[in-house]
């Protein structure tokens, strides 16, 4: 049975053979512009990362059958209305 080695980085699965450091990718363009593909799109991510829901944190809960947070976006609710 082949294993594949899996290394865990700050609670997220990659895959053994990851560069140590993300400057040492092959999609790494510069230190401004960075990883060409994105951290939720690592090419050596082993799994899907454990990302948060859009609804934690929200002002708005519970839910009232749409997205009031979409509606409204990320302006801020004036407390003096």
């Amino acid at each position: 049975m082949n294993r594949e080695k899996i290394i865990i980085i700050d609670g997220i699965s990659y895959h053994g053979d990851r560069p140590g450091s993300c400057r040492k990718c092959c999609f790494w363009k510069n230190r401004k512009a960075g990883c060409v593909l994105g951290k939720e799109n690592c090419y050596y991510l082993a799994g899907p990362p454990e990302g948060r829901s859009p609804c934690d944190r929200c002002c708005y809960r519970p839910c009232i059958g749409f997205c009031m947070k979409a509606v409204l976006g990320d302006r801020e609710v004036r407390k003096d209305a």
